[in-house]
């Protein structure tokens, strides 16, 4: 996203985070998954990408809940590839800030013990964001958390459906 331009995505992202504020803590049914046996989340390109994979791979196990079982035979396996992401900072100081979304985009794929894609499906997910100021130009672990847990929960919400 470019600074002090708002894309179409921005203000899509915005939006849709304004109408599902608080949805990322709702319940996903992860009954409805198979058992996973590991979870493996990368990224790369930037410091930020390259950061992002332990909050999301920490996220999804925790939302995961019982349906994780590290090294369960005939587990699946849940594949994460972090694409793009965005860590604006808030700069117009109003009431509501159009540039202050964090996104974060990528591939997610459901392997099975076979090593099969069940699922294989683009993600991208966004969270008003925390923290963010100018005074403080890289991103903080609870902002890092915040759009990690977001992510994990649509991840999640998606492979249940």
């Amino acid at each position: 996203m470019t600074s002090g331009v708002i894309g179409r995505r921005a203000f899509l992202a915005f939006g849709a985070s304004l109408m599902l504020a608080g949805c990322a803590t709702a319940y996903v049914d992860v009954s409805r998954l198979p058992v996973i046996k590991a979870v493996r989340v990368s990224g790369g390109g930037n410091l930020w990408l390259e950061t992002m994979p332990a909050y999301v791979q920490r996220n999804l196990i925790r939302q995961l809940g019982s349906r994780y079982q590290p090294g369960a035979k005939g587990g699946a396996t849940l594949v994460v590839q972090l694409t793009d992401i965005s860590f604006p900072t808030d700069s117009d100081g109003g009431l509501v800030s159009f540039d202050s979304v964090d996104t974060l985009d990528g591939r997610i794929t459901l392997l099975s013990a076979s090593g099969g894609a069940l699922k294989s499906f683009p993600l991208f997910a966004s969270t008003a964001s925390v923290d963010a100021m100018p005074e403080v130009p890289m991103p903080t672990s609870r902002r890092y958390d915040w759009l990690a847990s977001s992510y994990a929960h649509w991840v999640l919400s998606k492979l249940a459906s």
